[in-house]
């Protein structure tokens, strides 16, 4: 929290005492609130590692989420809903700190901290007391991209791995700070490509890329997801360009390929009547589209599905 304890952690920047009890836009309080702790086989192979009968991903879910993405996959845990029932918890620092540890115990590769935007400051000392009592596995920051400078530099040190989504991109180079309709809409951020941008270097300027590693799993580095979607409304064709030309073509890149229309798209389509890819999975030539972009902007250590 910020000196006047209006919660800085992410870019929304709400006018709240979190100290005192007040919830902002994500609905986070003083504690984290776990939905999850597990080891995670299905990962990428840098982080998940290949055999699924060893190792994977520690990984920790954690409830609410910055961010409002109409067609959220895991909405039951990530959206502040009056109707959701959530088999969550609160848990303080050193509790966090002794689900980490255990992870460790178990053979994880890493600490996959899934949604952290919102608890930072808690993760910060859960962090600092798990290291204390002898994590030394990678910790991985695995975040939808909408994260503050301010919240990753309280970060720079303590992560190993940086993890985040580039979800959107402008339409036009010239509009990348500017407000922009569609991604308020889609994701609740008009900010989005500024911020996201913003993030993704600082993230870069860490830890750099991903070490090509002879065995999984990696130990450091950043590797970005992109979920292409259909009728490109995510600028799949804006991003790819950018990237390459921004982190440079060792970028280890996932294009996902996975859009289908979950939560509200599912739920009231015919809101998303004017824009009927929401409403609808990606088709294959969509997803080979973007895969040869992909090659021909020159990111030659992405992820591309080999099969739909």
């Amino acid at each position: 929290m910020s000196s006047d304890k209006s919660c800085n952690l992410c870019p929304h920047y709400c006018p709240v005492d979190r100290e005192s009890g007040q919830k902002g836009r994500c609905s986070a309080g003083q504690r984290v609130e776990i939905s999850s702790a597990f080891l995670h086989h299905g990962e990428e192979a840098p982080i998940s590692g290949l055999n699924p009968a060893e190792g994977g991903s520690g990984t920790i879910f954690f409830a609410r989420c910055n961010l409002r993405c109409i067609f959220c996959q895991n909405w039951e845990i990530s959206q502040t809903l009056p109707s959701l029932k959530s088999d969550s918890w609160e848990a303080p620092a050193d509790e966090l700190a002794d689900i980490m540890l255990e992870l460790q115990a178990r053979g994880a590769y890493n600490i996959n901290l899934v949604s952290p935007t919102p608890h930072v400051r808690q993760i910060e000392k859960a962090l600092r007391i798990a290291k204390s009592r002898g994590l030394t596995v990678p910790i991985v920051y695995n975040s939808g991209g909408y994260d503050s400078l301010e919240s990753l530099r309280i970060m720079d040190g303590l992560v190993d791995i940086y993890m985040p989504d580039a979800k959107f991109a402008p339409l036009n180079e010239e509009d990348a700070d500017s407000p922009d309709p569609l991604a308020s809409r889609l994701f609740g951020a008009a900010d989005y490509v500024r911020v996201n941008r913003l993030a993704l270097l600082e993230m870069f300027r860490q830890v750099g890329h991903l070490k090509p590693e002879r065995t999984v799993p990696a130990r450091r580095g950043l590797l970005v997801r992109h979920l292409v979607m259909p009728d490109d409304l995510a600028r799949t064709s804006r991003m790819l360009p950018w990237l390459a030309e921004n982190l440079g073509p060792e970028l280890r890149l996932n294009l996902m390929a996975q859009y289908r229309p979950m939560f509200l798209v599912r739920k009231r389509p015919d809101e998303y009547a004017d824009l009927p890819g929401l409403t609808r999975p990606l088709r294959i030539d969509e997803y080979q589209a973007a895969a040869n972009q992909t090659r021909a902007v020159g990111l030659k250590r992405a992820f591309i599905r080999p099969h739909f």
